[in-house]
């Protein structure tokens, strides 16, 4: 075996997570899976707007893959030392291997230990990465070596509530089905036909047999077609807690477009879970038109992403707009503190990802005579820790404002750069006037922007089937910024309400754009008619 020498990896660098205590070293022949990221032959195009051009997936391979020549170096490289090559992706610049822990550590350079932090165990490293000096520039990240918690679960039901309550007319409950949000959003008619949504999911599983119980508190004549993928090995059928979240974006998008194919990810929590899930949902089998993503973590908490992970995270989502893949992301529900707890305002990652649209929260009531009152999603202190809970929502401190995004929106933070402000739009949140559904046998209602996003990624498969043929929403965020766009004239503006949670501060509702409910709650039928002007 040929003695290496190595480089530091840009943008590997990890830090401890505060008060993790180390339970020892990882085992020399514990098994260990990675990814590999590599260079594209040419880096993405920077879209300065809705992209003129939908890449097919294979003009974005030929042109933006990896090189063959660089995934058989790495693999040529990695297998002399020792390890096996799992598999190859030139259309995501991936390259999976494993391998003993001996043999990991010797390659890439670093000591693996095991840690407990907040009751959660987990293998990690600290300080910088290092890669062989043969790889240096085709290697640009490596995942999968720390698999410490890159999630905070989502999920806001109330108490279970018998099923038989799923009966009372609209005027008896607080609650809503997520096909009379549909109404009162204005959404274009449809079913959802011919249209294919994507869930990523980081823990639970799915159950058909509350789908079935779901579809007929709903009056939903036909099961929707899901269909589940499990990646990196990662089980579809756990009731570990998450399921709750699972299936509220199942019978979310089920309940608004139950023609549509649902095609739902599983995969592990860690920063390697988050890129492979990705990257099949982008380039993989199933041809998405939309993707909703209910789960994230705030982009600047201490012992949490990497720089490299957000960037190859963010080089994906970045292929996803290109594809002409909306992707819909949670903004949050713990306000502007997004469950850091250090004082400072802070945003959820992916959601603060320039290629996606950003979904916050609101507080939707409607009257006995029909009026909807609606003002930004806060219940008790804001916080889920105190059983409360708000909206997402400020300004980036890692992704600079895009061109598009003609905001005038100063952090609360000292200091801060005029980062990337997010929520884009927003829906109905609050798990006490939120979404009838069916979990582990029990009927409730459930909230959090867990809901909002998956209603508007439900949305854009509407609108989708409406505009017909080859035309789809696509990257829909550049085009609310616009003049005169669609976020002013399509969305309706939230003015009340705020997602102080922060000592610091946080951001306050306003006519207009805030970075709180964003351009406000969606007229379905205004955006549809917006979009077919666009051509």
């Amino acid at each position: 075996m040929k003695k290496l020498s190595h480089v530091v990896l840009p943008g590997s660098a990890r830090q401890v997570r505060p008060g993790a205590k180390v339970l020892g070293s990882a085992g020399p022949e514990e098994w260990i899976e990675i990814t590999l990221k590599l260079r594209r032959k040419k880096a993405l195009p920077e879209p300065s707007g809705r992209p003129g051009k939908v890449f097919s997936r294979a003009e974005l391979e030929a042109e933006y893959g990896a090189s063959a020549e660089d995934v058989e170096k790495v693999r040529t490289v990695l297998a002399g030392q020792g390890l096996t090559i799992l598999s190859e992706d030139l259309a995501s610049a991936s390259v999976k291997a494993g391998g003993p822990a001996d043999v990991v550590e010797e390659v890439f350079g670093l000591k693996l230990l095991h840690y407990m932090s907040e009751g959660e165990r987990y293998r990690g490293r600290r300080g910088n990465l290092h890669v062989p000096a043969e790889l240096d520039s085709i290697v640009v990240g490596v995942f999968g070596l720390d698999t410490r918690r890159m999630v905070k679960k989502r999920p806001r039901r109330k108490r279970p509530r018998s099923l038989e309550l799923a009966g009372r007319r609209a005027a008896a409950r607080s609650w809503f089905f997520p096909a009379e949000l549909a109404t009162i959003y204005s959404f274009p008619a449809g079913d959802g036909k011919g249209q294919t949504v994507g869930l990523l999911e980081f823990g639970g599983g799915y159950f058909e047999e509350d789908l079935v119980t779901f579809c007929k508190n709903a009056n939903i004549p036909s099961l929707p077609v899901v269909r589940t993928v499990s990646v990196n090995g990662t089980p579809i059928d756990q009731r570990d807690g998450a399921e709750g979240e699972v299936m509220l974006d199942v019978e979310v998008v089920g309940g608004i477009c139950p023609a549509a194919t649902i095609v739902v990810y599983f995969s592990t929590f860690d920063e390697n879970g988050w890129i492979s899930a990705l990257d099949t949902a982008v380039h993989g089998e199933h041809p998405l038109s939309v993707i909703s993503i209910s789960w994230g973590y705030a982009e600047d908490a201490q012992g949490a992403w990497s720089e490299g992970a957000i960037d190859a995270i963010n080089d994906t989502l970045k292929a996803a707009a290109l594809l002409g893949v909306t992707v819909c992301v949670a903004a949050g529900d713990d306000g502007s503190d997004d469950q850091v707890g250090d004082g400072h305002a802070h945003v959820d990652f992916p959601s603060s990802s320039p290629y996606v649209l950003a979904v916050g929260g609101t507080t939707l009531r409607k009257s006995k005579n029909g009026e909807v009152n609606e003002v930004a999603w806060k219940d008790g202190d804001g916080l889920r820790q105190d059983n409360g809970g708000s909206t997402g929502g400020g300004v980036s401190v890692h992704f600079a404002r895009p061109d598009w995004q003609n905001v005038e929106i100063n952090s609360v933070n000292p200091g801060a750069i005029d980062g990337r402000v997010i929520p884009d739009v927003a829906a109905d949140a609050s798990a006490n006037t939120g979404y009838w559904t069916v979990v582990d046998g029990q009927g409730g209602a459930s909230g959090g922007t867990s809901a909002s996003a998956p209603l508007w990624a439900a949305l854009v498969a509407r609108i989708n089937e409406n505009l017909g043929g080859s035309k789809q929403v696509g990257y829909l965020t550049p085009l609310l910024y616009q003049q005169g766009g669609l976020g002013a004239s399509g969305c309706r503006d939230i003015t009340s309400g705020n997602n102080i949670t922060a000592s610091i501060g946080g951001y306050t509702a306003g006519k207009g754009y805030d970075a709180v409910t964003g351009w406000g709650v969606p007229d379905g039928g205004k955006l549809l008619e917006g979009l077919k002007g666009l051509g």
